[in-house]
């Protein structure tokens, strides 16, 4: 079907820099490169025809330049440049051989896309062949490291990712020495086959190079091996964002085509723009300086927070979702706030971010009640710089209007930064009465930041750096 053919594509496409000399030798062992390479085409080709909106673009881009600063002006106290998975796959040349950015294809893969996109059946978000999982309840990925590969230096890092997933999921991870298993290979991109896809070799490939060493990276490669593909190939994903086609690299559309409802196995998940499996708005850009995905009217706050830093809440339960996590725990148990059973320990609630404790009725340690009046104040937010590691600074603000008012919020000011997506430093305001969906992210000082309202008295402001020096000002007032 057309969508599983984008949606097993789409997990080809993600390694990051011009990859090693034997990656395409690599790839040639699964599927046929150049079969591969026709039916991309062929799907961008299809995407090209089709029927744009180009009055509601016009109006976005409209929008969207508006908020592009003419003169900005930052505060001192942070710069950081960076890139994300597709930017780098695109400069290594590997994204030719990928799909959806980053990726692999297995032969059998690929037969069920040219399958789809002849039939035009349906794909699924989270690879529901049993041909392709790894199991349930009890979940274990083995996996090794290539002879070659320098995991001196990379496998802290590529271990706390494994080990977010593991603290948050029933998922775990083995390292072996035989038997069928991950292998993590050398590579100037990231890229990652989607589900377990059984090689006769007994390994499949999980391609990170120096450039996808961050703690998110690293999760959002480990998320393809599990099964999953891209939010913005869902089925419902046109009513949330539009997709300019006209702002994509020559033999990039197939990147951006759709999956069926009736293959969804999230449907029941809300459509999340800070998902950690979310393209940044400006991935496969022609003019980089203009989005490719923008928020449609009525979520175009949500423009700059495309592509979570790490894991969200909603990430995490579909992963617990997909392996049937929760039949590990057989005594139900009441949660706050949007807390659900913890997989890895009945007795206690899993958290959405902002909140803590054994129900989730706590704030996290540390948080700064800040009292917010009438009258308009501001503060000023500082992390120091200091070693990249494998965790983020993070600080929490609660903003508290009294009851019956609601916290007006904007960012004044931010530090010098440019980056792709807000993963490397800056805020995330949660905003909404509901505590599970990530909330809205700050991070570029370019633009003209949003101005947010809470939906109760309440407002939660996290800020966060990955070892880099992050200053901002946010200034904020009680409405009626």
């Amino acid at each position: 079907d057309l969508e599983m053919f984008s949606l097993l594509l789409l997990a080809l496409a993600g390694s990051a820099l011009a990859g090693p000399v034997d990656f395409e030798d690599d790839l040639k062992h699964n599927v046929d490169l150049g079969r591969l390479q026709k039916d991309l085409k062929d799907l961008d080709d299809h995407l090209k025809n089709s029927v744009l909106d180009e009055a509601e673009i016009e109006l976005l881009k409209e929008a969207y330049t508006k908020t592009v600063l003419p003169s900005p002006s930052p505060i001192k106290g942070s710069i950081i440049k960076d890139e994300d998975v597709n930017k780098l796959n695109e400069k290594a040349g590997e994204e030719k051989d990928l799909f959806k950015g980053d990726v692999l294809l297995t032969s059998h893969q690929l037969s069920l896309i040219e399958s789809a996109h002849k039939s035009n059946r349906s794909r699924r978000q989270a690879l529901k062949d049993a041909g392709y999982s790894w199991g349930s309840v009890n979940v274990v990925v083995p996996y090794s490291y290539s002879a070659t590969y320098p995991r001196a230096d990379r496998s802290p890092t590529i271990t706390a990712a494994m080990k977010y997933w593991e603290k948050n999921t029933c998922v775990r991870f083995n390292e072996v020495a035989s038997g069928y298993r991950v292998e993590i290979r050398e590579s100037v991109g990231c890229s990652s086959y989607v589900g377990k896809i059984n090689d006769p070799s007994g390994t499949q490939a999980l391609n990170l190079g120096a450039g996808c060493m961050g703690v998110g990276t690293i999760c959002h490669e480990l998320s393809h091996t599990f099964g999953f593909f891209h939010v913005q190939s869902r089925y419902d994903r046109d009513t949330y964002v539009t997709i300019d086609f006209n702002n994509i690299l020559t033999g990039n559309s197939h990147n951006f085509n759709l999956e069926s409802a009736d293959k969804t196995v999230l449907r029941d998940f809300p459509y999340e723009f800070g998902s950690n499996m979310h393209y940044y708005h400006k991935d496969f850009a022609a003019n980089y300086s203009k989005p490719v995905i923008y928020a449609k009217a009525g979520y175009q706050m949500y423009q700059e927070s495309m592509m979570g830093r790490v894991p969200t809440f909603y990430d995490i339960l579909g992963v617990n979702k997909h392996f049937n996590c929760s039949a590990k725990c057989t005594t139900a148990l009441t949660c706050s706030n949007g807390g659900v059973q913890d997989v890895n320990n009945c007795a206690a609630c899993l958290c959405p971010s902002g909140w803590a404790g054994t129900k989730c009725d706590q704030r996290p340690t540390g948080t700064v009640a800040v009292p917010v009046t009438s009258t308009m104040q501001t503060k000023r937010v500082d992390i120091p710089a200091g070693t990249v590691t494998t965790q983020y600074t993070t600080k929490y603000f609660l903003l508290q209007a009294p009851l019956g008012m609601k916290v007006k919020m904007t960012t004044k000011a931010l530090g010098t930064r440019w980056t792709n997506s807000c993963d490397a430093m800056g805020f995330e305001v949660k905003y909404k009465s509901d505590a599970r969906p990530s909330g809205v992210q700050v991070c570029d000082w370019r633009v003209q930041q949003p101005t947010i309202t809470s939906e109760t008295n309440e407002m939660m402001v996290i800020a966060y750096s990955y070892g880099n020096q992050f200053a901002a000002e946010m200034q904020f007032t009680a409405v009626v």
